[in-house]
């Protein structure tokens, strides 16, 4: 909370903190630790390198080939994270996408990317290598993870208005930097993160994908990382993975959607 202070103080929106503060919402961070894949157990969260996954599953396939891999994420690790109790207990999740064409996400476009779920047995979890090699396999580099609590916020928080065109200013700088962290050294970390409010770069990412009376929930969050995973999406673009609240109480993935946007 002294960080949130801190910022509002800075942006000249102390004020308005009781009104910001209760538009907030729970996120959770995704941090990359460098480490050989050799070394990451299986079955652990991941961005980047190859999947654990049992033998009947596998790689799920798009026009081009195989998709590619960009990271799994052990649910049990993340439940003390889950403030809101959104996640599943258990299991693991996969994300898969097409990284050589990068497809916007559009309905003709349906299979440019897979989101797997598995709550079996994890003993039976096995390092799956790419079924084939092509000018279309593109790994991403391997990173273990870790997690932490942050939150986001919306672009238009239905409960707070404006007085003015430099207060309204005042609060878009505060979200990017809210939004936006910063590593050790200062410099701006990639925004990969889990639920709360996307960071949009064009259209609002919910009503993007959502249309009607659900209610969206957005899964993951993955934003371009060239230094590490070695990959940009678009121009310095983000990835959104987004399920509605009750599918995911009734763990449907096969019901998420998907879009990027590039600047």
């Amino acid at each position: 909370m002294q960080h949130i202070d801190n910022l509002l103080r800075e942006h000249e929106l102390y004020h308005k903190k009781a009104d910001i503060i209760s538009a907030l919402k729970n996120s959770i961070k995704i941090e990359k630790i460098k480490v050989n894949q050799e070394y990451i157990p299986i079955g652990s969260s991941k961005l980047g390198g190859l999947p654990d996954m049992p033998d009947e599953m596998e790689f799920p396939k798009y026009d081009n080939g195989y998709l590619t891999f960009i990271g799994q994420f052990k649910l049990k690790e993340m439940k003390p994270y889950d403030k809101d109790g959104l996640l599943p207990n258990s299991g693991i999740l996969y994300l898969f996408y097409d990284v050589v064409e990068q497809p916007w996400g559009f309905e003709e476009e349906e299979g440019c990317f897979k989101v797997l779920y598995f709550d079996g047995d994890l003993a039976t979890l096995k390092r799956k290598e790419y079924p084939e090699i092509s000018d279309n396999y593109y790994p991403l580099n391997a990173y273990q993870v870790n997690f932490k609590n942050i939150s986001t916020i919306s672009e238009n928080p239905a409960n707070l208005t404006f007085e003015n065109e430099d207060e309204e200013e005042n609060f878009w700088n505060f979200r990017q930097e809210l939004m936006e962290l910063e590593d050790e050294e200062g410099n701006t970390s990639p925004s990969h993160y889990m639920l709360g409010e996307p960071f949009n770069v064009q259209n609002d990412v919910f009503e993007e994908l959502y249309n009607d009376e659900k209610e969206p929930i957005l899964l993951f969050q993955i934003d371009s990382d060239e230094e590490d995973l070695g990959v940009m999406w678009g121009d310095c673009g983000l990835l959104y993975f987004c399920i509605d609240k009750e599918e995911l109480a009734n763990k449907q993935f096969d019901k998420v959607r998907f879009t990027l946007q590039c600047f």
